[in-house]
């Protein structure tokens, strides 16, 4: 018998905080998108009719834009929307998926380390270094991928967590619900 699932009346209250927490995420990317489309749009519309421009627009969007990445990676590693080949696995009988779901699970780990491990180095690198136009550190592009790999990292380990508990694989979990 499973609980409740998250975001859903009876769950626990640390389901119910990451569903907040990956609903704010959403909005977040959400407003980097506006923020694009916003900057982008009235840029090429003052310099069109006007001959002038948004002179941050450039530097405000990359940024917004490096950020709805590193955003959107995160979400979709929780609701299992990556790409994966299963051909192979699909063959496996269950205590064989379970073992190359753990394997991987651990790679994913290894490889979430190195890039924590870069992009911390590359935020502290970037502290120093100021954008020409905008005046912001660096460090806030370097702090996207930080961020991801960290949040990814926590997502991952939950579910390494589960899968040695006794969990289903996430390929075997509820069709209506990919968390459970």
């Amino acid at each position: 018998m499973h609980a409740s699932p998250p975001g859903r009346p009876g769950g626990s209250s640390l389901a119910r905080a990451a569903d907040w927490c990956f609903a704010l995420q959403t909005w977040l990317m959400v407003a980097c998108l506006a923020v694009m489309v916003v900057l982008l749009f009235g840029n090429v519309a003052l310099r069109y009719l006007f001959n002038s421009g948004i002179n941050v627009s450039d530097e405000i969007s990359r940024l917004a834009f490096v950020w709805m990445i590193f955003l959107g990676s995160v979400i979709a590693l929780r609701s299992h929307q990556h790409i994966g080949v299963s051909m192979l696995v699909e063959r496996f009988g269950p205590a064989a998926r379970r073992v190359s779901h753990v394997f991987c699970q651990l790679l994913t780990l290894w490889v979430l380390w190195l890039m924590a491990e870069g992009s911390w180095t590359q935020t502290i690198i970037g502290l120093d270094t100021v954008l020409p136009v905008t005046g912001m550190s660096l460090a806030v592009f370097n702090a996207a991928a930080l961020y991801a790999a960290a949040a990814m990292a926590i997502l991952t380990l939950v579910d390494l967590v589960r899968v040695l508990a006794g969990g289903p694989l996430p390929a075997e979990s509820s069709p209506e619900d990919p968390l459970v």
